[in-house]
């Protein structure tokens, strides 16, 4: 049975490879693998894929052998764009969350300024207890995404190995 493959994946290129060139055997030929290696490098249940100098070879038999484009090019391409999008989605939030952090900071402090002076009511004290809760509660948020930013980290995740 044929397993789907994910559009844009390297897996799914070597597979539309070995296709136009005829089978697994012939791509095995031109990356010099053996047929089983090129099988792995379909799978996305495995990591391997093939190296540079393979993946311009297999991409140049592909379009020797009448295909259009360059499936390995495009699939890196493609996980490319993800990998920026999500880096800069990640930069966008971070703008918009030190944006946010910084305001409610700023009404936390002028709250609990405002408790210096003699005679402060209990309703002040009560809104300065309330901003410094906002205040610390975007912070937190900010420290997570700014986690993101960390050597190691994957973009759009929470800090951690790739």
């Amino acid at each position: 049975m044929t397993r789907p493959r994910t559009p844009n994946t390297s897996g799914h290129a070597v597979l539309r490879i070995a296709a136009r060139l005829g089978g697994f055997a012939a791509a095995a030929a031109v990356a010099r693998r053996s047929e089983r290696c090129v099988r792995d490098w379909s799978d996305e249940a495995t990591p391997s894929c093939p190296s540079w100098a393979q993946a311009v070879a297999l991409d140049a038999a592909y379009r020797a052998a009448g295909g259009e484009g360059a499936p390995l090019y495009e699939a890196y391409g493609a996980q490319l764009d993800l990998r920026f999008n999500d880096l800069t989605a990640c930069h966008a939030a971070l703008a918009t969350n030190l944006a946010d952090a910084s305001r409610e900071w700023g009404e936390a402090i002028g709250a609990a300024t405002l408790l210096a002076v003699p005679g402060f009511s209990p309703n002040q004290a009560l809104t300065a207890d309330i901003e410094l809760d906002q205040a610390e509660t975007r912070l937190k948020g900010l420290r997570r995404l700014v986690k993101r930013f960390l050597p190691g980290a994957v973009p759009g995740k929470p800090g951690g190995a790739q």
